[in-house]
């Protein structure tokens, strides 16, 4: 993970708002746009634990843009989902445009389903607006005992390893592993070097960009955001990142017969296709003892010598849930851009925004 470096002009204090509070105004919102109640509160639920977790690129941040998608008619306000093909352990949903949060979780309960019954299912959803936080879904997976892995694609931002135009999203991967007694083991990354809503906070917020994460308009790097918007995103890990967003393209796209990243509509509410695959761990034998074998790995890992400056080694998710445990004590930080635009949205809506907490 790439920390954000403050410029010299600072971005100001974030106040904090109560999570009950942002969840309220989301779903407020949406129910604005005409969709349906159990819909609005499963999209403002996604938004604010995406907040919660620190994901702030993924969280309330995204609302206006989703409304605006709406508004324009990039998606509908009623996720019409239709199975197209489906068999004992597989399925391929078409969501009807409807807003991706909705038919990325209808994908992954079916995918749930399906595991229960033959140990293993993978299924595909396309016509679905944007997913949101990948762990989203991974988590509601491992918080079941099962093992998880969810991709997709999405507008495209990023060259092939070596070329400047711009071909894959940032096209994510999502892992999740269940643990007894304790949170999930959750991988959840771009395969870009930094994903583009983070660009957008740091542009908003007075940061600038790590280097080695973005080129200009011209093709040379750059560290200025908005000059990064300008331009495209670089994969992580040279050609190993490029690698693995070819991998999501053809799984969420090519296989699945989804939007390739460049017919992807070029806004933020767009997704181009999802996929999901599920194991059950008892597949392989007893639940118990696979647990039990991962608690070992977790013991090695922790027990090894940590490098000079380092305070302890941390497991993916690790992070994540320390500052959900911080944040629902202390509330939710917006930054001064996105508290602007979602003001403006609650005046424009009629829906009132909440006050910071004291």
């Amino acid at each position: 993970m790439h920390n954000l470096k403050r410029m010299p002009a600072g971005a100001g204090i974030s106040p904090r708002f109560s999570h009950k509070d942002l969840f309220n105004f989301s779903r407020d919102c949406l129910l604005r746009t005409g969709v349906s109640r159990p819909d609005a509160e499963l999209v403002a639920d996604h938004l604010v634990l995406a907040n919660l977790r620190g994901v702030d690129s993924h969280g309330v941040i995204r609302l206006p843009y989703y409304v605006e998608g709406l508004e324009k008619g990039y998606l509908n306000a009623r996720c019409d989902v239709k199975i197209l093909r489906e068999g004992p352990s597989w399925a391929l949903i078409d969501c009807g445009m409807g807003l991706g949060i909705v038919g990325a979780v209808k994908a992954s309960d079916i995918a749930l389903d399906k595991s229960l019954n033959t140990g293993v299912a993978i299924v595909g959803a396309v016509g679905l607006g944007h997913v949101g936080m990948l762990a989203y879904y991974t988590l509601r997976m491992a918080e079941k005992g099962l093992i998880s892995l969810a991709l997709v694609n999405g507008v495209a931002e990023m060259p092939p390893w070596g070329g400047v135009g711009k071909v894959f999203g940032t096209n994510p991967i999502s892992m999740g592993i269940p643990r007894s007694g304790s949170a999930p083991i959750l991988i959840d990354m771009a395969t870009s070097a930094i994903a583009k809503f983070k660009v957008h906070l740091a542009a908003a917020q007075g940061q600038q960009l790590p280097e080695g994460v973005a080129l200009d308009s011209e093709g040379r790097p750059t560290r200025d955001p908005a000059e990064a918007l300008k331009g495209c995103l670089l994969p992580f890990g040279g050609y190993k990142g490029y690698s693995l967003a070819l991998f999501v393209e053809v799984m969420a796209s090519a296989l699945i017969g989804g939007p390739s990243s460049v017919e992807v509509r070029n806004h933020p509410s767009q997704q181009g296709g999802f996929l999901i695959t599920v194991i059950n761990p008892e597949i392989f034998g007893d639940k118990r003892q696979f647990l039990s074998r991962v608690e070992s790995l977790v013991s090695t890992i922790k027990s090894v010598r940590r490098a000079g400056g380092v305070e302890e080694i941390m497991l993916p998710g690790e992070p994540e849930e320390r500052a959900m445990k911080e944040r629902l004590a202390k509330g939710i930080p917006i930054d001064p851009d996105t508290l602007r635009r979602l003001r403006e949205l609650g005046e424009r809506l009629g829906v009132s925004f909440p006050e910071p907490l004291g």
